[in-house]
Formats: structure tokens, sequence, C-alpha cells
């Protein structure tokens, strides 16, 4: 017992000097470092104005290489494409206003690790399930067919992956199918069962797509240089160009909007139809709506940008080209001295010379800007003018945005959306146009 005693009480005290030590180093130690920012940390968005900044996080383990804002989604969302040195592939999400966080898509079962480091997000759309429909292209310059592939978003899982062709997505009506299309070609993607892609012929003469849309009853309109083509249970029915307006518009593309129980067709700036449920085309004179005074020439300008969710439309204006036009040339008109011997002759006189067409009052009107917007609800018979120039300053853009270009105008989304290297502006259409 004796000789015990000692290797207890050394016991104890080793003990205590351990639990000593222990006490101490948890009293001073520090909190462990950040490993990095967290994906939730990706991009920041902050009131700015009368809309919101979204602006990219700088990360030191994750080096950028890209950045690229996609146009408003048809739900209001906004998404990011990031890239990094590493070869990450992330989405940033943002709805209202609000960074909502990151997808980082997997790479799907059939696609090159390759492709996917480098593939470019041409479009996307949100599916009422809650995920969301990617459609990649090739970022290599190598050529390669893009992908479709449905990402859950809450599990960042790959549901399905398709080989597909186009750069452009037009949802279906119900939701398990879309259009992809691109200048010269067209498809259709299904994925109620198994994911399946179909290539739909182009009708005969048209070889170049300005835009595509489905409608109910499984109609498909086609905007091309030529005029309008439908397709109605197989078949093609197409409706030539209506004739030209007082100013050429050369390459400027037809555009299509859908509007409650109606879409529109913009052959050209100035020119607008309405195609009725039932297939019908009727022509809308934009002439006969009421403009701004001093802006009545803006009607002959009007490009169509779009439909918002309330079904108004809305207009941006296109600059006419004076070098090329519709009219006919003096040299063709009947010469004073040709009217004359046909008078003589007692025969029919010669079709009245057209005045020719001058430009000169156009390209002093244009000297003032085009800075403006419209928008136009079809059940009134006056446009709402939204003046960029004069309402700017008030709209409280980040310092380093300037006057929007008509390619930042996403009716359906509902959104302005102006992007600058790794920061974008995000403008509710309805702070423009209550």
């Amino acid at each position: 017992m004796k000789r015990a005693i000692p290797w207890i009480l050394t016991c104890i005290v080793a003990g205590g000097a351990a639990a000593g030590l222990y006490s101490l180093t948890r009293r001073h130690r520090e909190p462990a470092p950040p490993q990095g920012p967290t994906e939730t940390d990706l991009f920041a968005a902050s009131p700015a104005g009368s809309g919101a900044v979204f602006r990219l996080q700088p990360s030191a383990d994750q080096p950028l290489r890209t950045v690229r804002f996609l146009p408003a989604l048809a739900d209001g969302g906004v998404l990011a494409q990031v890239l990094t040195q590493t070869g990450d592939q992330l989405i940033g999400r943002f709805k209202d206003g609000q960074f909502t966080g990151t997808i980082r898509p997997p790479v799907p079962d059939g696609m090159s690790p390759a492709f996917f480091r480098f593939a470019r997000l041409q479009d996307a759309a949100a599916l009422t399930d809650g995920s969301l429909l990617l459609l990649y292209g090739d970022g290599t310059g190598s050529g390669s067919p893009p992908w479709l592939m449905d990402v859950d978003a809450a599990t960042q899982t790959a549901r399905w992956a398709l080989k597909v062709s186009g750069t452009r997505i037009a949802m279906e009506p119900g939701g398990q199918s879309c259009l992809l299309w691109d200048g010269h070609t067209l498809a259709r993607a299904a994925w109620s069962k198994k994911p399946s892609l179909t290539p739909i012929p182009l009708p005969e003469g048209v070889a170049i797509l300005d835009a595509a849309l489905a409608v109910p009853g499984g109609r498909i309109l086609l905007a091309h240089p030529g005029g309008l083509a439908v397709q109605a249970n197989g078949d093609w029915t197409l409706t030539p160009l209506p004739d030209p307006g007082d100013l050429a518009f050369p390459g400027a593309p037809g555009a299509l909007a859908p509007s409650s129980n109606a879409v529109y067709w913009q052959p050209r700036p100035g020119q607008l139809a309405r195609i009725g449920a039932d297939g019908s085309i009727s022509p809308v004179d934009l002439s006969k709506l009421t403009a701004p005074t001093g802006h009545e020439r803006d009607l002959a300008l009007l490009r169509l940008a779009g439909t918002d969710v309330r079904g108004r439309l809305w207009f941006v204006l296109a600059t006419p080209d004076f070098t090329v036009t519709p009219h006919p040339a003096e040299a063709d008109q009947p010469s004073a001295a040709l009217q004359a011997a046909a008078a003589m002759a007692g025969g029919p006189a010669p079709a009245p010379a057209t005045a020719a067409f001058d430009p000169e009052p156009w390209m002093d009107y244009l000297k003032g800007g085009l800075d403006r917007a419209y928008v136009w609800d079809p059940a009134a018979s006056s446009l709402r003018l939204v003046d960029w120039k004069a309402e700017w300053a008030a709209l409280g853009a980040p310092a380093g945005f300037t006057l929007p270009l008509p390619r930042n105008m996403q009716p359906k989304g509902g959104a302005l959306l102006l992007d600058q290297d790794t920061r974008a502006w995000w403008l509710p259409l309805d702070r423009l146009a209550p």
C-alpha cells in the first residue's frame, strides 16, 4: 500500500497539470481561419437606385475566367454563369433583386469534361417543378454540338442531359418540351418520358430564322426574312412580308411576342400584325396610335422588344438606313416629255410620278437621339413614353452604367438588365411604367 501511494500522487499531479494546460489552450485558442468564401457568397445583391446591383464577390481560391449575365427568365429570375481558372462551372441565381444562392452543375453522363469546363451557357428556362433547363454551347471553338440538361436546383444534380442543336430555347405549352433553334435549324426536345430530340425540317424557301415561338394547339410560328411561317397539324403556311413602309431597315430581324390570347408579329420596324388564336393575321396600323407631341415620327421607328407578364408590348426605336430605299428612284418615274407624248397620241397617261423620298427631315429628326422606349396596351389607343435621356438620372443607376441599348430590354422577364464586367444592374420594368 505504501508503494502505491507515490504512484497515486504522481497520477493526480499529472492529471491536474494536463487539465490546466487544456483549459489554458481552450481559453486562448484563436478561431480557425476561414477556408475561402462559400458558394453562397459567390455574389452579393444590394439596392441601387430604382433597382439592384448584382456584384461578383472576389475569391482567391476560385480565380475568375469569365462572368456572363443572362437575360431575365420568364419567371423573373436572373442567372449569371461563372467560369473559373480551376475549371468550375458555377451559376449565381437572383430573384426580385436578391441573390438566392449558387448552383454547381455536375458534368452529366456522356458529356466530355473538357467540353463542360469551357461550355458557354447560351440560354436557360425555369421549369414548373423547380428545376432549371440549361443549354450549353461549345466554348472552345471546335464546333462541338450543344448540350441541354435539366438540373435539380435543390439537390444540384443532373436529372438528364441530351446532345442537341440550336442556341435558343422556346418553351412549349405543358412544360414537357421545348423548341431549340438558331439561325438555320429547328428541333424539339421532349422529356415527359425518355429525353429525346426530333429535328423539324424548315418549310421550303425558308433558310434563315429570326424568331421561333410555340403556341397552344401545337402550332409553331417562325419569323424569317421573307415573312411568317406557321405550322399546324404538320403543314406549313407561309405569309409573305407586307409592302415596305417609307423607311428601310435592312438586317432588322422579324420578331414574335405572345400577348393574352394573341401573338404579335413584327416583320419590320414600324409594322405590326396580330395573329389570332384561329391563325388569322390582322395588320395593326401603328401610325394610328397616339404618340407624344413632337415624337410622332417615332411611330415609324417602333421596334418590338417583347411583351411583359401583363400583356403589354414594349418597343425600342430602330435607326433607318437612308442608303437603302424601298421607293422607286426618280429615273424610274415617267418624264414630263413621256407624259406629253402619251397625251398627244390619245393613249392613257402614264401613272403619276411618286414624289421622291426626301431623307433630310428624317436625318434632322434623328439628330435628337433615340434614347426612348414605348409601352402599349393593345386595349388602348395611345403609347406610353419612357424617355431614357430625361429619366436616367432619376433612376439612380450605379456609376459606370450608361444609357441602355435595345438588346438589354427583356420584357418577358419584367426587367431591364445592364451588365458591365462582374456587375449587373437590374431594373424592374414596373419602375419605368407602373
